[in-house]
């Protein structure tokens, strides 16, 4: 009975919070944006079309020196990727695979794939989620569908492009990097090193507020006794700060977890206001003084645009030289921008849910592990082992923070961080960024510089002066283990 009060109390609240948050940026938005009105131009149109043919087309480079892909995944959907390197020609290099977040795709990472010592020395991959640019949709959304289809991609990178000797190093953004950070826990075996940006631990997380809501209970129930101790009283609404903070800024997560129709007018509304408010912070956090969507010209805007709607119909029908086109859900996905779908990945679980591994996971995954040239084999003795907490990460990762990154409360991403990590891991607060640092002019410097020194094969992991770090301005370290 008081587990089924508290599931029915947890409802009313999301619901209550949810209809405030969207009344409250409707409003606004509608008062100061004119959101009301709003409607591409035909200057916009065009701009957007010509982003959209340059990247999207599969008869042609999405960017200089890559070409399409689609991987079948062995339940039927197919991921969208692009890659830069010719088989025929490839000799043994590293890997990196790109993983976006919400509401982006592969061109997230336009800016880092274009850099000329990764070009040349490493294939380099940047896959779309499912339901996002160019890859199909999935039936669920949840931790089994989700985490088994990109751990299957990651294992079908490997066998395609992996040589002997060589390792992979998983870079992600946002809800891709909390993705990563559940394989990095739960699948230690796929990469030699993930890079995690603009994002948390979910179950540290989880667990940091879990904590300071029972010191807060604890506190509160000792002012009942003593209710003249006013200071007991300040204490436990003290400790309530950084869940209270969180929720603040994670007042668009309650608009996408109300009923239809509610959930998908506040991804769409005022031709695509939030996604468009979102597009700005690629800038970095607006000052006051600025107005908004005055940040981007109509190229920028449009570039931005065209990594979150994904190919135009044009392009959909298009057919490569291999026979291969894009499917029908991305189709579908054309008439919202494909927002209803991507804002799925809020709703069904993903973030702290159970992931039962399929019998081929498990194998793909025991095999990996098991061979004897695989260089995780190197690494994965520095583990924490059984005294990890639940969702620790088994695998040298580096986090990476903007300092003003909006979307978190640092007190819960990063309060005992210490414990989630192994040996060979950092965490990094990027100075004055962001929450897009893969696009941000400072974010993107210093994760070129993260991913070619964790793609290096003369740096040591296990050592804290093989680092980067410590010779960077731009980084503030939290944590070097």
């Amino acid at each position: 009975m008081a587990g089924t009060l508290a599931d029915l109390g947890w409802y009313g609240f999301k619901l209550g919070f949810g209809l405030f948050s969207l009344a409250s940026i409707w409003s606004t938005a509608a008062i100061k944006s004119g959101a009301l009105w709003a409607r591409d131009s035909e200057k916009e149109k065009q701009e957007l079309a010509a982003a959209q043919k340059k990247h999207w087309s599969l008869d042609q480079e999405p960017l200089p020196g890559f070409k399409h892909a689609f991987f079948k995944t062995s339940a039927g959907p197919r991921l969208h990727y692009v890659v830069n390197e010719n088989l025929k020609l490839s000799a043994p290099k590293n890997v990196a695979i790109f993983i976006h977040g919400f509401p982006d795709s592969f061109l997230l990472w336009r800016h880092i794939l274009q850099s000329p010592e990764l070009l040349r020395s490493h294939i380099l991959i940047a896959v779309d989620l499912p339901g996002y640019g160019g890859s199909d949709g999935l039936s669920a959304y949840d931790s089994y569908e989700v985490l088994e289809t990109l751990s299957e991609f990651i294992i079908g990178m490997r066998e395609l492009f992996l040589q002997e000797n060589k390792k992979v190093v998983v870079v992600t953004h946002d809800w891709g990097a909390i993705i990563g950070a559940r394989l990095a826990s739960e699948a230690k075996e796929l990469a030699d090193h993930w890079v995690i940006t603009s994002a948390l631990i979910p179950h540290l997380t989880a667990s940091n507020a879990a904590a300071q809501v029972s010191l807060a209970k604890q506190m509160l129930h000792t002012w009942i006794r003593s209710p003249f101790n006013i200071r007991l009283l300040k204490n436990g609404l003290h400790a309530l700060g950084p869940v209270v903070s969180q929720f603040r800024r994670s007042f668009y997560i309650f608009c996408f977890l109300l009923p239809w129709p509610f959930n998908t007018f506040f991804a769409t509304f005022g031709n695509y206001w939030f996604l468009r408010v979102l597009h700005e912070l690629g800038k970095g956090n607006r000052n006051k003084d600025e107005k908004t969507f005055a940040r981007l010209n109509t190229t920028e805007a449009a570039e931005a645009m065209a990594m979150s709607t994904g190919p135009a119909l044009s392009q959909i029908e298009q057919v490569d030289g291999n026979g291969h086109r894009y499917g029908d859900s991305v189709r579908n996905r054309i008439r919202d921008r494909g927002m209803a779908e991507k804002i799925r990945i809020y709703r069904e679980g993903l973030f702290t849910g159970q992931w039962q591994k399929s019998l081929e996971t498990t194998a793909a995954l025991f095999e990996l592990a098991s061979d004897p040239s695989s260089r995780h084999q190197s690494i994965s003795g520095s583990l924490l082992g059984n005294s990890a907490p639940r969702g620790a990460l088994q695998t040298p990762t580096t986090l990476i923070l903007g300092e003003h990154d909006p979307a978190f409360d640092r007190r819960l991403a990063l309060g005992n961080v210490k414990d989630y990590l192994v040996k060979g891991s950092q965490v990094v607060l990027v100075k004055g960024a962001g929450h897009w640092l893969p696009l941000e002019p400072v974010g993107r410097r210093v994760l070129e510089k993260t991913v070619q020194w964790a793609l290096d094969d003369s740096s040591a992991e296990s050592e804290k002066n093989s680092t980067p770090f410590a010779a960077m301005s731009d980084v503030r370290i939290v944590e070097e283990l």
